[in-house]
């Protein structure tokens, strides 16, 4: 199993108060602070507490810069995935952050980002599995599904990810179908923790997808397969809506 360290907590609204963390001797004092935000706490039938987790710790490379802060329709990238988790009424909604999070941080501070928790992962560049690690850690002690987002993937809906819900029953993970294969969106419960906290380098949860000896119950979301890599991507998109 890959060390990763604790990752770090910037003005997450939990339980009421705001919380702070990182490993033991690290400075936090040059770190770029947000304002801390409610998010909804209600819970889904049929599930206990559960929280939506948006990866958006990478490096945008083939966008040249920030995608994550890119209009689309009037509102950022990350701000559109937000709205529509909030708009699942988890209990909380947690963004794990990486190679813009001071960005990120400036755009919370401006108002341009709401309803959040932020992990930042500071090993984002390690591959896709240090910014999930991280969010499951953070997460983990204190619920007992987690629904994980990638922050471009701008096409789905809120019936889309209702299905998924819908289809997690508490000790199976439910995940998006499409393009002929699993991947994410996906619900994974408290039973699928540990394996996705055993990831490494650029593995994904598409690999607890097909390796977990949890049962899998598969979701066709074709909206799923759309995703914001290039401007032109981008570009293509916000014509296709107008």
């Amino acid at each position: 199993m890959q060390d990763f360290p604790v990752p770090l907590v910037f003005d997450a609204t939990a339980y009421g108060r705001e919380v702070r963390h990182g490993p033991v001797g690290r400075d936090l004092s040059n770190l770029t602070r947000g304002c801390g935000v409610a998010t909804l706490r209600i819970s889904l039938p049929g599930m206990k507490r559960f929280a939506v987790l948006i990866l958006a710790a990478g490096a945008s490379s083939r966008f040249g810069g920030c995608k994550l802060l890119a209009d689309v329709d009037g509102r950022s990238l990350l701000q559109h995935m937000i709205d529509l988790a909030v708009d699942l009424s988890p209990d909380e909604v947690c963004i794990v952050s990486g190679a813009w999070h001071r960005e990120l941080m400036d755009a919370r501070k401006k108002g341009q980002l709401s309803d959040v928790s932020f992990v930042y992962a500071d090993r984002w560049s390690d591959g896709l599995a240090a910014s999930l690690v991280a969010g499951i850690e953070y997460l983990e002690p204190n619920y007992d599904a987690v629904l994980v987002l990638l922050a471009d993937q701008v096409a789905l809906t809120r019936s889309d990810l209702e299905r998924l819900l819908s289809a997690f029953e508490g000790d199976n993970i439910a995940c998006s179908f499409y393009d002929g294969k699993r991947g994410v969106p996906a619900t994974f419960g408290h039973n699928s923790f540990n394996r996705l906290k055993r990831l490494s380098g650029d593995q994904g949860a598409k690999m607890v997808l097909y390796e977990s000896d949890i049962p899998v119950r598969e979701c066709p979301i074709p909206h799923a397969a759309i995703d914001i890599d290039s401007r032109t991507q981008l570009a293509e998109w916000t014509n296709s809506i107008e």
